[in-house]
């Protein structure tokens, strides 16, 4: 079975040092991740997301990366979930 862990990169506000947060707790779907994802959105000001699993040596793989900071360097709001 395939382990999928969520990160993200947050900021308090707008100025402040951003920080990772990654989660310790894996999910069974890459659904699960991403739900995980969008709560973090709303509920704080996320920079940049990803979803990593590991192979079977153990080697960590991105399966999913989003960045959610626009050419101007605003935060773009949290967007739905996708199936």
């Amino acid at each position: 079975m395939k382990l999928y862990y969520a990160s993200v990169i947050i900021q308090d506000s707008e100025n402040s040092k951003p920080w990772l947060c990654s989660m310790q707790d894996s999910c069974t779907t890459i659904k699960d991740a991403k739900e995980i994802i969008l709560k973090a959105r709303k509920n704080f000001r996320v920079l940049s997301s990803w979803i990593d699993t590991y192979d079977g040596a153990n080697n960590k793989i991105t399966v999913f990366h989003e960045c959610y900071v626009n050419f101007i360097g605003e935060v773009e709001r949290p967007k739905e979930v996708d199936d």
